[in-house]
């Protein structure tokens, strides 16, 4: 196994999807959204690909903690519950996260799920979720369906639907505000995937933090001008880690994207997130710190990416953007962790691997 030198590693995204057809609310999208998962899950290394009817399933709870916790270095995790409503449970239910924040005291929390769109009252949905997970955030994402399948775009700067939504998470003192971009869900426009929606609602609302998940999977020049220009705007790397598995060269062309306009300073935005266990989390830790990363050009001079660069990728950066102390959590996963070697791939949990 690599050796992360001590290295705090908090994935910022985990999930526990049912991808079960039977969870299938609007057919039409939610299974290219299922099949398109699995497609990606296919481009990994062999055992780190589960079965077509593993992956196509109901995740439990228990399998997303093992992968975490016992197949990787990863030493707290945040949860996303989540709104893609074309799936009965928005994909990953929020009794799951209920579960997940309970049985994880010291290594996990979650985030809020909130569809600011279909939610008969979103501002008193949040507040309840707030004071059941103890959550420091909300998750919000750029598409929303009826149920016929009618698809709705949603904006970040929406001042009727969107800021009053911030006004309300600001009032009740949370962190940070991660919304969903750059890859679609489905058969759906493009447009509400793009980042072009951030920089409003981060000069409104500057108490808040505002984290572009899947940052520079698409739009990365846009997206890196956007955290040089915003203190408070931030990326997770979930998915665009991904190609630093399948396509090494197109992984560092995106991070010189990301970074070509904050240079050096800009790596302090990028946060670590896997999505796990969609993507085996200990494939993508070990290759993104055994990474060879060329000099990156930055606006004002070249520079490189050191491992001190990557730890704070892996964990430090995280602390500050979702208002935790570094310290402390540091503190609290150590006392809760197992001295015991880091398991094999899926070989904790009920799921299978398709080949062998």
């Amino acid at each position: 196994m690599v050796s992360l030198n001590d290295t705090l590693v908090v994935d910022a995204v985990s999930h526990s999807y049912n991808l079960s057809p039977s969870n299938y609310r609007v057919a039409e999208q939610a299974e290219p959204v299922a099949r398109n998962g699995y497609g990606l899950e296919s481009s990994m290394p062999d055992k780190y690909v589960r079965t077509e009817e593993t992956f196509l399933d109901d995740w439990q709870l228990a399998d997303t903690e093992s992968t975490l916790f016992q197949e990787s270095a990863t030493d707290f995790s945040v949860f996303h519950p989540q709104t893609i409503m074309v799936f009965e449970d928005g994909l990953t239910s929020y009794e799951k996260a209920k579960q997940f924040v309970k049985r994880n005291p010291n290594r996990g929390a979650a985030l809020a799920g909130i569809d600011p769109i279909g939610m008969d009252n979103p501002k008193e949905e949040l507040t309840r979720q707030v004071e059941e997970l103890g959550a420091h955030g909300v998750k919000i994402y750029p598409s929303y369906w009826e149920a016929d399948g009618t698809h709705r775009g949603f904006r970040m700067d929406d001042p009727e639907t969107a800021f009053p939504l911030w006004e309300h998470a600001a009032d009740l003192g949370l962190d940070v505000v991660a919304v969903h971009k750059a890859f679609p869900f489905g058969t759906v426009p493009m447009k509400p995937y793009k980042v072009d929606d951030i920089e409003e609602a981060a000069i409104s609302f500057p108490d808040l933090n505002f984290e572009i998940v899947h940052g520079g999977l698409t739009f990365a020049e846009e997206t890196g001008w956007q955290i040089m220009r915003h203190p408070n705007v931030y990326i997770n790397l979930e998915l665009t880690l991904s190609e630093a598995v399948t396509t090494p060269k197109t992984f560092a062309d995106t991070m010189q994207e990301l970074l070509y306009a904050g240079g050096k300073q800009a790596i302090d935005k990028l946060i670590w997130g896997t999505g796990a266990p969609h993507f085996h989390p200990q494939l993508l830790l070990e290759r993104f710190w055994e990474f060879d990363f060329p000099e990156m050009d930055g606006f004002a001079g070249t520079f490189t990416i050191t491992q001190e660069d990557k730890q704070k990728i892996l964990g430090e950066n995280f602390a500050k953007a979702h208002g935790f102390d570094l310290d402390e959590l540091r503190a609290q996963t150590e006392a809760d962790e197992s001295d015991g070697e880091v398991a094999d791939p899926w070989s904790t949990t009920n799921f299978e691997v398709a080949t062998t």
